[in-house]
């Protein structure tokens, strides 16, 4: 039997990569954990060029370049990593998918909307969507919270006026989506929202 796929959507600091750690260290039953956006392919070795070249990726690669690494990634790890589990019979939670590209793709990288969303045509589409739901205020200083933390200053999309933008594309693309997203309210204390997530995906039989 084919295992299911499914996806955690939501704007940043909605608690997608937290819910993601906190299910894979629950060791689900007969379920893998993972990200199809973790680092692009060909990252490492654009940075070791980097620095032995002496050049800054920023100066040399635009946006879109970048961007389609991105996706190339996506493509990579679905066909080479993730469908061999679903095919196994085993359930893949990711906590970023095709509606979060095309989400970002559209905001700031509109000029090559059309190029960039054809490519992901060729992804399955997940079996269920989880749509983390949160209030722009709560994501941002969930957002600031991770930068201090880290010492990384957050990225230029993750301001409020981005949150709210990427909101409301969220808002307008989930609906004409061919398969169920089911909206969790991600204001509640984290714990109480892996708890929700937990619940949803014993009710669908997922774990």
């Amino acid at each position: 039997m084919q295992g299911k796929l499914i996806c955690l959507y939501g704007i940043d600091g909605s608690g997608k990569s937290t819910i993601l750690e906190m299910l894979n260290n629950s060791k689900l039953k007969n379920t893998v954990c993972t990200s199809c956006l973790k680092k692009a392919i060909f990252e490492e070795e654009l940075y070791q060029a980097e620095k032995k070249l002496h050049f800054h990726r920023q100066d040399v690669f635009s946006h879109e370049f970048k961007h389609v690494l991105h996706i190339g990634s996506v493509i990579y790890r679905m066909y080479n990593e993730i469908l061999p589990f679903l095919d196994a019979g085993k359930n893949v939670i990711l906590d970023r998918y095709i509606i979060c590209v095309k989400v970002f793709t559209e905001l700031f990288l509109r000029p090559s909307y059309n190029c960039l969303s054809k490519a992901l045509e060729c992804l399955p589409n997940p079996d269920i969507g989880i749509y983390l739901n949160v209030d722009i205020d709560t994501a941002f200083a969930r957002i600031q919270q991770r930068s201090l933390k880290t010492g990384v200053p957050p990225h230029y999309s993750e301001s409020k006026q981005a949150l709210i933008l990427k909101q409301t594309k969220y808002e307008e693309i989930i609906p004409s989506e061919s398969y169920p997203v089911i909206k969790v309210n991600a204001n509640q204390d984290i714990n109480m929202v892996y708890s929700t997530v937990l619940k949803l995906l014993n009710q669908l039989e997922i774990c």
